[in-house]
C-alpha cells in the first residue's frame, strides 16, 4: 500500500510505503518524534547558531532547512545553488515529504548525525511499461497524462502497488487504484511484465529496503551513518554536536551556576586546563579526557588558589578536584604548605590516597593517611611522616590528632572537604572544630602573606555550607552544575498547594513589583487549557508548546520586555520548550504538573537564576525572592517521595495532609517489597543507612520472617564464614543431633573412592564441592547465560556454611540422594550491641580480619535474644572453655569486647530495642487479625459469655487501681493468649509468635496456683478473674503490658485475689475442685500494638536460668562476661 505525497509525472511518483495499521502507526510516530526533536533543536535560542550554520554548501549533501509552509525544520538534499551579489538561494528536495522548495542560506543548518538514524521517508517510484508519446516532449510537459493520473488518484480510496525491478534512483511499480467497490488497473498498463513480487515488509525490512533502494543515492558519500533501533532517537544532539566547543560566555544558559568574587575564565578542554603536564598525562592514562561542565569553571578557580565550592555529579571522581589542587600546591613550594583532605569514611580515604599515589606526586608531597580508633593512646602514638604535605583522613581522626598534635597543623593552608554534605551530616561538631582551627591558623598577621584555600566538593548543597561560606571563605567561587541543588543554594521559596487548589487563586494579577511567572504543564493540551483560563482574567499571557516552536523568537522578545508593577507577565509552556527559551529571570514558577524526570524539576527552578541569592557578594542584592509553587494532588503519588525529600532540605513547613499523603505512599511502596529480603543493615545495626534508596524490605513479614530458630536461651554456635565483624555464617551445635556429623563422615567415605563429576548442572540443584580435605554441599544459585562453553563458573551457596561464591564447573560433583534429606544447616548469626565507630556504615577491614582470625571454626556459647527467619541474634557471644578436672567454666573472650578493643567499634545499645520494636509492631497487627480468625473458628464456651468478670483489688498499696485505665476496658482480642492445662498439657495458639523468657513464674498447691508476673513496680494495674481465664494489665515506663491465661478447668472467682510482693504482682488462683495443676506454661507478656519498645529485657537478665551439659548455671550475675556454676559451693568455681 502506498501513500502518494507528490506527483511530478507518471515516471516520478514520490510515495510513502504503508504497512499494516499497527506497524504504520508506529512508524509514523517515530517520524513525528523526529520532526518534533528537530524543531526543538533548531529553534533552541540557547544554542550558538553560528556553529550550526554551514560555511559552504555542496550539491547532493544533506542539510536541514526551514519549510515556511509547515513552519518546521525538515531534512533536505541540496539539488542546485544560485548565487548572485545579493542573494544565495538553494533548491532543496525534502526527503521526507517529496517536495521541492527554494530557501535562502540563512534558513539552512548543518544536520546532526542523530537526525539521520531514520531512513528517508519519501521514496521515488515510476509506472512500469509506459513511455511518452513523443521523444521531443519531456514528461513534465505532458499535461494531459499528469491530469489523468491526478484525477484518478484523487478519486481512489486505496492505492496498492506491485514492486518490479529497481533502477538507479527509482523503482518500477504496477499501480492499482480502488474506487469504491471496484478495483481497476490504470489505463497505462505495463507491457511485457517481468517477474514481480508484492510489497509485504516489516519495519526492519522497510528500513533496509529504503536504504538499499533510495537513501544512499541522496546521502553524502562522506557521511557515515550508524542506524540504531528506531526507538533510540534521543535528545543528545546538542551535547554531541557542541562537545568540542568552548564554554559559552554565559554559563547559566547551559545550566551551570557560577558565582565568584574574583573573575574566573573557564577552560574548554584538557589541553588548555590549568594543570601541569604530569597531571595531564595522568588524566589521559585514567581516561579522564573530556572535562565536565563543573571542571571547565572550577579548575581555573582552584588552580588560582580561590576558595571554591563545587556541587556536581562528577564530584565522586577524585581527579575532578585533585588535578588543579595538586598543581596549585606544587607551585607554592617556597613556603611548604600542608594540605588536609577530609573524607567521610575509611573507604573513601583509601580510594583518594590510591589516586594520590597514582598521580606520582609522592616524592614532592609525600601524602599519608591516618585512620585512628577511639583508643586513648592511638592519637598520642601517631607519628606523621617527615615532610608530609598532604594528609588524608576523616574528621574524627583529625580532631583526635588536633587534641594531641596541634603543632603538626601549623602549616595548614589547604583544606579540602571531599563529599562535604556527608562530612557535615556525620560529624557536624568535628567539622566545626576543624574549620575553627583552620581559620585560626590562616588568619594570623605573620601568615597573611601565605594564601589560604578551602575547597568544598559535594553532590548536594546543605545549610552547613552556607554558614561555612559566610564564616571561612572571604572571596569564594561557587560552581553548581546540578540545577535542583542550585535552587537550594539560591534560597528559592517553596510553596505547597495540596488538593482542592485553584490555579487562578495562586496567581497574583496585581503584583506590587515586576513579576514574571512561568506555568509549566506536560502536554500541549494542558497549555492551551491553562492559556484560555488565564486569558479570561484579562491578564497578559503568552503560550508555547511543541506545535508552536516557530514562535520561540517572538515569545522570547516579548518576555524580555520590562514590565512595571501591577502588570504581571505570564508564560505557559512545557518542559521541552522551556529548555529552548533560555529564560533565567523568572520570579515565580508554578508546577501545574510534575516533570517526567527529577532533573526536570531543577531545570524549572533554574529559570529563576537571576533572582537567586549570591553568596560570593559581600552585600546581597535586593532582587525579588524566587518562588516555586507546587500543585500537589493524588495523581502525583509517584513523585511525592522525591518531592518530600527535597522539601525537607528547605525551610518549608510541611502541612499535615501532605505528610499523611506521604505515609500512604510509603506504605504502598513497602507492600511492594514483600518478596524482598529484610535489609541487612537493619539487621546488623538496627537502622538502614539510607532507606530512601535501599531496595530491600524494612518491615517485618510474618510469612517470610517466621523463624524456627531459638529466640531465647543459651545456644552453641560454630561460626564458619565471617561476613563482617558482627555477622557470621555458621551452624547451631546440638549435642543430641548427630545427623550432620554422620552425613559429613558419609560424604568423606563416599568421595574417597570416586569423585563423579556433575555433567548436567541445573539451577537450584544440590551438588558437592571439595575444599582442601572437606566436602561441602552446595546449591546452584545461578548459571551463566553462555554455559555451553567447556569451562565456566557457577555461582553457588554452601548450604551448611552460609557462604556464596563462584566455583569452576568442573569442580561440581554429583551428590547422592542419601545426602539430600538433611535440611540446610547454615544460619546467620548476628552479634548485637556493637556498631562501627565514627559514624561509619561498614566495618573496617582491620576489625573483620581480627575477628575472623580469632573465632572462625571455633565453637562459642551465646545467648539468643531474637530470631528472624534464618537469622539468630545473640548477646553476648563468648568463647567458653572448661578447666580440666573441674566444673569451672572460663570465658576466654567476648566477641563484643574484642570488637571494642580494636578501637574501630562502639556500643550500640539501641540495636536490640529497635529490632524488637520493629517485630513487635508488625506482629501485633498480624496477631490481631489471626486472633479474630481463631476466635471466629473456635468461639469460647457459652458459660464464658454469661459470667460477670470480678475485679480483684490488690492487698497492698501497689494494687489500688482496680479499674481500667481511663475508664476503658482493655480488649481481649489480639492479646497474647495461652491455654493452660491443669492435667499437664498445654496448647499455644498459632498466633503466638514468640515469648520472652521468663516473664511469668508460677507454682501450685492442692488448693491454689500462685502466678507471679515479672514486671517491676507496674502502674495502672487491672486484674480480672473469670471462671475459665484470667486477664492482667499494667504500665511500666509508659508501656502497657497485658496477659491473658485461658484455663481448661474452672476457678472460684470470688476467692481469687492479687497483691504486690517484692514490687511484682502476684496472682492467687483458687481451684474450684481438687484437681492438681501439674504444669503451667510461662505466659508471654507483650506490649500493646501501639507500643514500639519492649521493656521485658530487664526481667530476662534478673532470673535467666539455663541448662548446659546437665548442669544448671546462672547466665547473668550482674557483671559483664561472668558465669557462675550454680552447683559449685563458692564464687571461685
Amino acid at each position: 500500500v502506498l501513500r502518494i505525497q507528490r506527483i511530478e509525472s507518471p515516471s516520478c511518483l514520490w510515495c510513502r510505503v504503508i504497512q499494516d495499521p499497527g506497524i504504520d502507526a508506529e512508524t509514523a510516530e517515530l517520524y513525528s518524534k523526529l520532526q518534533a526533536q528537530m524543531n526543538l533543536f533548531y529553534n533552541d535560542l540557547t544554542k550558538d547558531r553560528s556553529r550550526l550554520s554551514p560555511t559552504s554548501f555542496e550539491e547532493e549533501e544533506v542539510y536541514v532547512v526551514y519549510w515556511e509552509e509547515s513552519k518546521s525544520w525538515c531534512r533536505a538534499v541540496v539539488k542546485s545553488i544560485t548565487v548572485d551579489s545579493v542573494t544565495f538561494l538553494a533548491c532543496c528536495f525534502l526527503v521526507d515529504y517529496g517536495e521541492r522548495i527554494v530557501v535562502s542560506s540563512d534558513k539552512i543548518r548543518l544536520i546532526v548525525p542523530d537526525f539521520l538514524q531514520l531512513p528517508f521517508w519519501a521514496q521515488k517510484f515510476h509506472l512500469s511499461g509506459i513511455k511518452p508519446t513523443t521523444l521531443r516532449v519531456p514528461f513534465l510537459e505532458e499535461k494531459a497524462e499528469l491530469m489523468v493520473v491526478s484525477s484518478v488518484l484523487a478519486a481512489s480510496v486505496l492505492v496498492e502497488a506491485v514492486l518490479l525491478e529497481s533502477e538507479s534512483d527509482s523503482t518500477a511499480i504496477e499501480l492499482y487504484l480502488s474506487t469504491g467497490d471496484f478495483k481497476v488497473r490504470h489505463v497505462v498498463t505495463h507491457l511485457g511484465m517481468t517477474q514481480s513480487f508484492s510489497i509485504t515488509l516489516t519495519v526492519g525490512c522497510f528500513c533496509y529496503f529504503c536504504r538499499s533502494v533510495s537513501m544512499m543515492s541522496w546521502c553524502p558519500r562522506s557521511l557515515h551513518i550508524t542506524v540504531k533501533s528506531l526507538e533510540e532517537v534521543v535528545w543528545m544532539h546538542g551535547a554531541e554536536f557542541l562537545s568540542n566547543s568552548a564554554p559559552r560566555c554565559d554559563p547559566c544558559l547551559s545550566g551551570v551556576l557560577v558565582h565568584s568574587f574574583l573573575p574566573v575564565e573557564g577552560c574548554s578542554s584538557l589541553e588548555d586546563a590549568p594543570i601541569n603536564d604530569s597531571l595531564r598525562r595522568v588524566n589521559l592514562r585514567k581516561r579522564y579526557c573530556s572535562l565536565s561542565a563543573a571542571d571547565c569553571y572550577s579548575w581555573p578557580a582552584v588552580a588560582q588558589g580561590n576558595s571554591t565550592v563545587i556541587i556536581s555529579h562528577s564530584s565522586d571522581q577524585p581527579l575532578s578536584f585533585l588535578a588543579p589542587l595538586l598543581s596549585h600546591v606544587l607551585q607554592n613550594s617556597l613556603y611548604t604548605p600542608m594540605g588536609l583532605l577530609l573524607c567521610p569514611g575509611w573507604e573513601r580515604v583509601q580510594m583518594v590516597f590510591s589516586m594520590l599515589e597514582e598521580t606520582r606526586v609522592s616524592e614532592s608531597l609525600r601524602p599519608a593517611t591516618a585512620l585512628l580508633g577511639v583508643g586513648k593512646d592511638e592519637a598520642k602514638n601517631f607519628k606523621l611522616p617527615k615532610n608530609c604535605r598532604m594528609l588524608v583522613t576523616t574528621p574524627f581522626t583529625a580532631v583526635r590528632l588536633l587534641s594531641c598534635h596541634c603543632r603538626l597543623f601549623q602549616r595548614l593552608y589547604h583544606l579540602v572537604l571531599d563529599e562535604a554534605d556527608q562530612l557535615f551530616a556525620r560529624a557536624p561538631d568535628q567539622m566545626t572544630t576543624i574549620l575553627q582551627h583552620f581559620h585560626k591558623v590562616t588568619t594570623g598577621e605573620e601568615k597573611a602573606l601565605f594564601p589560604q584555600q578551602l575547597v568544598c566538593v559535594a553532590k548536594r548543597w546543605s545549610p552547613h555550607m552556607e554558614a561555612m561560606v559566610a564564616a571561612y571563605m572571604p572571596y569564594p567561587s561557587i560552581v553548581i552544575t546540578i540545577p535542583e541543588e542550585a535552587g537550594l543554594y539560591g534560597n528559592v521559596q517553596q510553596v505547597r498547594q495540596f488538593c482542592g487548589h485553584s490555579l487562578l487563586g495562586v496567581l497574583d494579577f496585581s503584583p506590587l513589583s515586576c513579576q514574571k511567572t512561568l506555568i509549566i504543564a506536560n502536554s500541549a493540551q494542558d497549555v492551551e487549557y491553562i492559556y484560555e483560563a488565564v486569558s479570561s482574567k484579562s491578564a497578559f499571557c503568552l503560550k508555547t508548546h511543541e506545535d508552536l516552536t516557530h514562535q520561540f523568537t517572538s515569545v522570547a522578545q516579548q518576555w524580555s520586555k520590562v514590565t512595571g508593577p501591577g502588570s504581571p507577565l505570564i508564560l505557559v509552556t512545557t518542559d521541552e520548550c522551556l529548555k529552548c527559551l533560555g529564560i533565567t529571570d523568572a520570579t515565580c514558577v508554578i508546577h501545574y504538573e510534575f516533570p517526567t524526570a527529577p532533573k526536570g524539576f531543577g531545570r524549572r527552578l533554574f529559570c529563576m537564576f537571576k533572582n537567586f541569592r549570591n553568596l560570593s557578594q559581600q552585600t546581597q542584592s535586593s532582587s525579588c525572592a524566587a518562588r516555586s509553587v507546587l500543585l500537589i494532588s493524588e495523581k502525583n503519588s509517584r513523585h511525592i517521595i522525591g518531592v518530600m525529600r527535597y522539601l525537607r532540605r528547605t525551610d518549608a513547613l510541611l502541612p499535615p495532609e501532605l505528610l499523611a499523603f506521604e505515609r500512604g505512599v510509603l506504605k504502598a511502596r513497602d507492600e511492594q517489597k514483600t518478596s524482598r529480603p529484610l535489609c541487612s543493615y537493619l539487621k546488623s545495626f538496627g537502622v538502614c543507612r539510607d532507606s530512601s534508596v535501599c531496595p530491600d524490605r524494612h518491615t517485618f513479614s510474618p510469612q517470610l520472617d517466621r523463624s524456627a530458630l531459638p529466640a531465647a536461651g543459651i545456644i552453641e554456635v560454630l561460626p564458619l564464614f565471617i561476613k563482617s565483624a558482627s555477622v557470621f555464617g555458621g551452624r547451631l551445635i546440638r549435642k543430641e543431633d548427630r545427623e550432620f556429623d554422620e552425613m559429613v563422615s558419609g560424604m568423606a567415605s563416599y568421595y574417597s573412592d570416586k569423585k563423579p563429576e556433575a555433567r548436567e548442572l541445573q539451577e537450584g540443584g544440590l551438588y558437592a564441592v571439595q575444599e582442601d580435605d572437606t566436602f561441602h554441599r552446595v546449591k546452584i544459585l545461578s548459571l551463566p547465560k553462555n554455559g555451553k562453553s567447556q569451562f565456566f563458573c557457577v555461582y553457588v551457596r554452601f548450604i551448611d556454611v552460609g557462604r556464596e561464591k563462584e566455583v569452576k564447573s568442573y569442580q561440581m560433583l554429583k551428590l547422592p540422594e542419601s545426602f539430600h534429606s538433611l535440611p540446610e544447616q547454615a544460619v546467620e548469626i548476628i552479634v548485637c550491641g556493637v556498631k562501627p565507630a565514627d559514624a561509619e556504615t561498614d566495618w573496617h577491614p582491620k576489625v573483620i580480619r581480627t575477628i575472623s582470625q580469632k573465632i572462625r571454626g571455633l565453637q562459642h556459647r551465646a545467648r539468643a535474644v531474637l530470631s528472624v527467619g534464618n537469622t539468630v541474634f545473640v548477646d553476648p557471644m563468648v568463647r567458653v572453655t572448661q578447666v580440666p578436672g573441674m566444673k569451672t567454666l572460663i570465658n576466654e573472650y567476648n566477641i563484643q569486647s574484642e570488637i571494642l578493643k580494636t578501637g574501630m567499634g562502639i556500643r550500640n545499645p539501641d540495636h536490640l530495642v529497635l529490632l524488637k520494636a520493629l517485630c513487635q509492631n508488625e506482629k501485633a497487627c498480624s496477631h490481631t487479625e489471626e486472633a479474630k480468625k481463631r476466635l471466629a473458628l473456635y468461639p469460647p464456651p457459652p458459660h464464658t459469655h454469661t459470667h460477670t468478670p470480678v475485679s480483684a483489688t490488690g492487698v497492698c498499696g501497689g494494687g489500688g487501681d482496680t479499674g481500667s485505665r481511663g475508664g476503658q476496658t482493655f480488649p481481649l482480642v489480639g492479646l497474647s493468649v495461652l491455654k493452660c492445662d491443669w492435667w499437664g498439657g498445654f496448647i499455644i495458639m498459632s498466633y503466638l509468635f514468640f515469648s520472652f523468657h521468663p516473664q511469668v513464674c508460677w507454682y501450685q498447691t492442692s488448693q491454689c496456683v500462685m502466678v507471679t508476673v515479672r514486671l517491676m513496680n507496674p502502674e495502672n494495674q487491672c486484674c480480672d478473674f473469670f471462671p475459665d481465664r484470667v486477664t492482667y494489665s499494667g504500665t511500666v515506663d509508659g508501656r502497657i503490658f497485658r496477659t491473658c491465661l485461658e484455663l481448661q478447668h474452672r476457678i472460684a472467682v470470688d476467692r481469687c485475689s492479687w497483691e504486690m510482693k517484692s514490687h511484682q504482682p502476684v496472682l492467687k488462683l483458687v481451684k474450684e475442685d481438687t484437681l492438681t495443676m501439674k504444669r503451667m506454661r510461662r505466659q508471654t507478656v507483650r506490649p500493646s500494638p501501639d507500643d514500639r519498645v519492649e521493656r521485658c529485657g530487664s526481667c530476662c537478665h534478673m532470673c535467666f536460668l539455663c541448662w548446659s551439659a546437665g548442669q544448671r548455671f546462672r547466665a547473668n550475675t550482674g557483671q559483664e562476661d561472668v558465669y557462675v556454676n550454680s552447683e559449685s559451693g563458692s564464687e571461685s568455681d
